[in-house]
């Protein structure tokens, strides 16, 4: 199935797009840190909770609405 309308707005948008080529065009190594370097151990296990906290409100509501 083709969507026409989401083709016509891609097209659109095509002018905006720049390539670029020649030596520069390769991505350049970027230095590598620690996920949590810097960060305290409570900002991290926040984070880390409120993921779980997610998941499982999610596993939750979808295991009692496709039940």
């Amino acid at each position: 199935m083709v969507n026409y309308f989401l083709m016509a707005a891609m097209n659109r948008l095509t002018p905006l797009i720049t390539r670029h080529t020649g030596p520069w065009a390769a991505a350049l190594p970027m230095d590598e840190h620690a996920p949590f370097e810097g960060a305290d151990p409570a900002a991290w296990l926040q984070d880390l909770k409120l993921f779980a906290t997610g998941w499982l409100g999610g596993l939750v509501f979808f295991g009692t609405l496709i039940s």
